[in-house]
């Protein structure tokens, strides 16, 4: 019974702390961020110190011990040791032996600050709370996570993400695809949080980095993702500039599970060009004729719409005797590099296979020792690196220049790995005047903008919901799979009873719609049944035929 007790105020302290009242969108939804040092080089700590601490509820979750600063105390630090918490407040310990996880929230919906964690150069602060926990890897080191809705979430992405010069439109488009990554990551490559606050996930800098633009857009867009032709929701990949052309799933990642390349393919991560007549370019000829020239494309005002790499032959014999060896760890070079003293003498490199967008997905590097076979798109732009630095892209094309030291020469488009959305594309579509759902439309073929699917539970409980539309269309999609007869929607104020006679239907309630912000409540009357339950959804924007 006391563990129950202490499971329930921690409970409480997380809901407090990170929830809006009872008609929230993305305010009902909590997220669990990684937070990193200052160089993103570690999720992992054994110490940590935090600022202005007078302001914070500091409380370890495994007994309910609360630590009470004195009125002008300034530090808090949290250390591990012996697989335990230490809190010392101003350098003097005052609590020991502490299972955590620790718990730290702001009062009065204030921010946390951590000492000497800088984001943007600016001070890093958090809304939320912030949870200590032990790694799972390592005992005597724990992850620090940021516990907030994901409406606050959001707010701290989506300016870190993209420019807010890129206007309302383009960062409206970019807030559906970054909630979309947090509700359906790629890979949950983390056990003690969700998501992290790097590149490697998508990039959260905290509360001293929004902005009230991305703010807008993050308001006007409530509750809305883009869901596939199942009613899923997407996994919504995207990059910095795609070239002029999106590429395939397929052909830039591997199986997340299997780690086998190429994956299986996504039907709305297609390949598109920003222009129908420019076909596809899955062999050298189309590609050289792209890559090498600047046709207008939505991607042509990122400064890495065309770039280009040279190396001396030499040159690029060191960097390729290295980055073999660290790529081959990665299992997509064969044979395998174990030794850079092993490469040899550089004596060609050929392009084995393309994707549609002429991105390089398979290449051989042929020397006098050996041919290494490199497959996928991030690979191959590591191993090929210019003062350490990777490839923007792997749209590329090799030119060797024979001279008294030869030069190879690459000649490409494109920043990352160019699946999806390209938040440059993005940029110039709604510079033009495309709405934020056509920005969606023309990158993620066949989708639809909806609700976040929710459960309705057969308990006779009102499930409320909020979320934000400019088109005064929209309709419920209801799941109903356990064959419940009824439901009661209440939206803005307006009842509708429905009567559920098939396991799929749409109830149309465009004319109860508001053009802005719009209140939503499900319940199932006149039946109580616990293990029954119905999923809906609503849907704002119907998919466009491919």
């Amino acid at each position: 019974m006391y563990k129950l007790n202490k499971l329930f105020i921690t409970l409480i302290f997380i809901l407090l702390s990170t929830l809006q009242p009872s008609f929230a969108g993305d305010n009902h939804i909590p997220v669990r961020v990684g937070i990193s040092d200052t160089n993103f080089n570690t999720y992992l700590f054994d110490t940590i110190e935090f600022n202005n601490i007078n302001s914070l509820n500091i409380m370890d979750a495994a007994t309910g011990y609360q630590v009470h600063p004195k009125e002008n105390s300034k530090t808090l630090k949290v250390t591990t040791e012996n697989s335990l918490f230490r809190i010392y407040v101003d350098n003097i310990l005052v609590a020991r032996n502490l299972t955590g996880p620790i718990m730290i929230s702001a009062i009065d919906n204030g921010f946390i600050e951590i000492k000497d964690l800088k984001r943007k150069g600016k001070q890093a602060a958090y809304r939320g709370s912030i949870e200590l926990t032990k790694s799972t890897k390592n005992e005597n080191k724990f992850a620090i996570v940021n516990i907030l809705s994901l409406k606050n979430y959001l707010r701290g992405v989506v300016p870190n993400e993209m420019p807010v010069r890129f206007g309302l439109e383009a960062l409206k488009a970019q807030t559906v695809a970054a909630r979309n990554y947090a509700v359906t990551p790629r890979v949950k490559a983390y056990t003690e949080f969700d998501v992290c606050d790097s590149v490697a996930c998508q990039v959260y800098f905290g509360a001293n980095t929004e902005e009230e633009l991305s703010d807008q857009a993050v308001e006007e867009t409530n509750g809305i993702i883009a869901l596939d032709k199942e009613g899923k929701p997407i996994l919504a990949l995207y990059s910095s500039t795609a070239g002029g052309y999106t590429e395939n799933y397929e052909n830039a990642f591997s199986d997340p599970q299997t780690k086998e390349f190429p994956a299986n393919s996504i039907h709305y991560l297609s390949a598109i060009p920003d222009r129908v007549e420019f076909g596809i370019l899955d062999n050298d000829e189309a590609a050289e004729n792209f890559y090498m020239t600047m046709p207008d494309s939505y991607d042509d005002m990122s400064p890495y719409y065309r770039w280009s790499k040279d190396w001396t032959e030499t040159e690029l014999e060191k960097v390729l005797s290295k980055t073999l060896v660290a790529q081959s760890k990665t299992g997509f070079v064969e044979p395998a590099l174990l030794n850079e003293n092993d490469f040899g003498k550089l004596k060609n490199i050929k392009v084995l296979k393309r994707g549609n967008s002429g991105k390089v997905i398979k290449l051989e590097i042929i020397t006098d020792k050996q041919k290494f076979t490199v497959q996928k798109e991030l690979v191959i732009r590591r191993c090929f690196q210019k003062n350490g630095i990777s490839l923007p892209s792997a749209n590329f094309i090799i030119t060797y220049i024979q001279a008294l030291s030869p030069v190879y020469k690459f000649s490409g488009g494109g920043f990352g790995h160019g699946v999806g959305l390209s938040q440059w594309g993005a940029g110039k579509m709604a510079s033009l005047g495309f709405s934020f759902d056509k920005i969606l439309q023309h990158y993620y073929k066949g989708i639809k903008l909806a609700t976040i699917p929710i459960e309705i539970l057969a308990n006779g409980k009102t499930t409320e919901r909020i979320f934000y539309t400019d088109i005064e269309k929209a309709s419920v999609i209801i799941s109903n799979p356990n064959g419940i007869k009824k439901l009661v929607i209440n939206i803005n104020n307006k009842e509708i009873n429905v009567k559920l006679k098939e396991e799929m239907m749409i109830e149309d309630i465009s004319k109860h719609i508001n053009k802005g912000k719009n209140k939503i409540s499900y319940t199932i009357e006149d039946e109580i049944d616990y293990e029954k339950s119905l999923k809906v959804y609503i849907e704002v924007k119907e998919a466009i035929d491919e």
